[in-house]
């Protein structure tokens, strides 16, 4: 069988799925990778074109009943959260009605944002590495970072607003339900099959983490060692190869039957 899948080409999911797109894992099937943005993920996913896609957790209302959404591969964790940064100190307070960069529409950062701040504000879309752009060029007052944003916005000058992600492990005590994979339900009889490459290919990952690594550096050549690694080992954890004991209380939040979660 061949399956199109699109992933991003952050360091994250190039660790996870590299040894997949290198065909060093062993499969009866074809994986056909296309790599795009997050929020141009998040869209092919609401089409249900593609059998595999890597999405935002903020879209999963919106794609449920068309895909099935895979208990590993994804990204869940404690400390790698969206980050709200603005160029001049302000605290969470002085929020209200400001002019807010987003990464997109169904990102989770947007959802999380919204879920604790409500939408008070002038929101403008940018692509994620735009943001800081953004802020800079004073086009919007603060703006949500992501991926590497989270590791490198005090180095570029900027100030923290406030943790999307301290503020929902604060609120409900579970990691921070970031990115999943998700397949169409059309390959549905495939997924044991799909879910056994995908962990075998992180398997292989960990197990060969600086050859993995100097892989994701093709993607990311604007990253140094560190920033890269540490990428990686916030966003590519425990919870990637099994994050089903929270599916409950995700699915709870996100209004999602927990029977999508597979």
């Amino acid at each position: 069988m061949n399956f199109n899948i699109a992933i991003s080409p952050c360091p994250n999911d190039i660790f996870i799925f590299g040894p997949l797109m290198r065909k060093i894992i062993e499969t009866d099937h074809n994986f056909d990778f296309g790599l795009e943005d997050v929020e141009q993920l998040n869209k092919f996913a609401i089409k249900g074109d593609l059998d595999i896609v890597k999405v935002s957790y903020g879209v999963l209302p919106y794609i449920y009943e068309n895909y099935y959404i895979l208990n590993c591969g994804g990204a869940l964790g404690h400390g790698n959260g969206p980050i709200v940064v603005s160029k001049n100190k302000i605290s969470k307070d002085d929020l209200k009605g400001k002019r807010v960069a987003i990464p997109g529409e169904h990102t989770t950062a947007f959802m999380l944002f919204k879920h604790f701040f409500g939408t008070d504000f002038e929101f403008l879309e940018f692509r994620f590495d735009k943001i800081f752009d953004a802020i800079k060029d004073d086009i919007v007052d603060v703006g949500i970072v992501i991926h590497e944003g989270r590791f490198i916005y005090d180095k570029l000058g900027f100030f923290k607003v406030t943790d999307l992600g301290e503020e929902w492990e604060k609120r409900y005590f579970i990691p921070i339900p970031l990115g999943a994979i998700v397949v169409n339900k059309r390959v549905f009889k495939y997924i044991p099959d799909i879910k056994s490459s995908i962990l075998s290919s992180i398997d292989y990952s960990f197990r060969n983490f600086n050859e993995s690594k100097d892989f994701c550096k093709k993607y990311s050549q604007e990253l140094d060692d560190d920033i890269l690694e540490n990428h990686i080992n916030f966003f590519v954890n425990e919870y990637s190869f099994d994050m089903s004991k929270f599916t409950k209380q995700i699915s709870t939040l996100l209004k999602i039957p927990e029977k999508q979660f597979i």
